[in-house]
């Protein structure tokens, strides 16, 4: 018999708290888990209900068979005592109309009218609310009045990115679970497993920049994202040929083609830069070690050639505050690169 916990990677220490809650009998009526996107929180969410559903386990071992009648339901969507809402499609935030219900139906109908109705086929119902901190406040306030009286027989799950967007009278009524980003070996184990990327070595490059986050991993996966990124390691080995003004067009042109918006677009940027001050770093690495295969090395010399891209890693690294400070893309990549090219240069006149 399978165990259906195993899709999820990490977060052992989290499932154990809940095991020795329901062992002592303290299983709390609502509970928030709250940690970085993309790490697994919705699946653990998913699981939880679904080893409070499952026929095959006692509840205390926190276990899902996966082939039960309730497991299969559950796997169908079609568990009638399990609920679970998020933002709409199209949409920029939860409505009310998912918590308590649409004009006219209002307390008739959504997550709270269904929390309150006695469980038809378990022992109590469980409601999962995604990205709870995109309720509007007439939505949260809702849910406020279940959370003030919940029903006995209910469990309500939060799965947020950061419990302080959450109004504190929602916090004060919930338990929060703390979750945290996947360690870098978890999300290259989870990349090669699914075949989502093409060698080992892009694998354990990604996790490395992903920051623990799988939401992230894929981002940077994406097809054109991982071509800039070889372009531009490509031209930070030919300093020498560095046209400043032809890269950041490039740059910005790829930017706005694989971006659908501003904020998108930062995004990339950062990763983008990233990129750039990662590949600086490792051959800053190699030329501070004496590499001789470096051209760097062969050209300046190891001392030369950290004076010269110790200033360049601080230069990207300055871009990349820009960037997040709202400053202009476009002019913050021509001003880096063109700064970055300006410092080769100089180095170059010095030898």
């Amino acid at each position: 018999m399978i165990d259906t916990w195993d899709k999820l990677k990490g977060h052992e220490e989290q499932r154990d708290l809940f095991r020795r809650s329901i062992a002592m009998g303290r299983l709390s009526h609502a509970y928030v888990l709250a940690g970085p996107a993309g790490i697994g929180k919705r699946l653990f969410a998913q699981l939880l209900a679904r080893s409070v559903f499952c026929r095959s386990h006692e509840l205390s071992e926190l276990t899902a068979c996966g082939e039960c009648r309730a497991c299969r339901a559950f796997s169908a969507g079609s568990w009638p005592d399990y609920i679970e809402v998020g933002v709409p499609a199209g949409k920029t935030a939860i409505p009310i109309a998912a918590i308590a219900g649409e004009d006219g139906k209002r307390g008739r109908e959504g997550l709270c009218y269904e929390l309150s109705m006695a469980p038809q086929a378990s022992e109590r119902r469980v409601a999962v609310i995604n990205d709870a901190q995109m309720m509007n406040v007439e939505s949260a306030n809702a849910l406020l009045k279940t959370l003030e009286e919940p029903p006995a027989d209910s469990l309500i799950l939060l799965v947020c990115d950061n419990p302080d967007t959450l109004l504190p009278t929602i916090r004060s009524r919930c338990q929060i679970i703390r979750f945290f980003p996947l360690t870098a070996a978890t999300v290259e184990e989870i990349l090669i497993a699914e075949e989502l990327t093409e060698s080992a070595e892009e694998a354990a490059s990604i996790a490395s920049l992903c920051e623990g986050s799988l939401e992230t991993a894929q981002q940077l996966l994406h097809p054109e994202l991982r071509q800039l990124k070889a372009s531009i390691s490509r031209q930070l080995a030919q300093f020498e040929a560095m046209q400043p003004l032809q890269i950041s067009g490039k740059v910005i042109e790829k930017l706005e083609e694989i971006s659908s918006g501003t904020a998108e677009q930062r995004q990339n940027a950062q990763w983008l830069l990233r990129f750039v001050a990662d590949s600086i770093r490792e051959r800053l690495k190699g030329v501070a070690s004496g590499d001789l295969a470096d051209p760097l090395t062969q050209k300046l010399g190891a001392k030369q050639g950290v004076d010269l891209l110790a200033p360049m890693l601080e230069s990207t690294i300055r871009a990349s505050s820009q960037v997040a400070g709202s400053s202009p893309v476009k002019l913050v990549m021509e001003a880096l690169f063109d700064d970055l090219a300006s410092q080769f240069r100089v180095a170059s006149r010095r030898v």
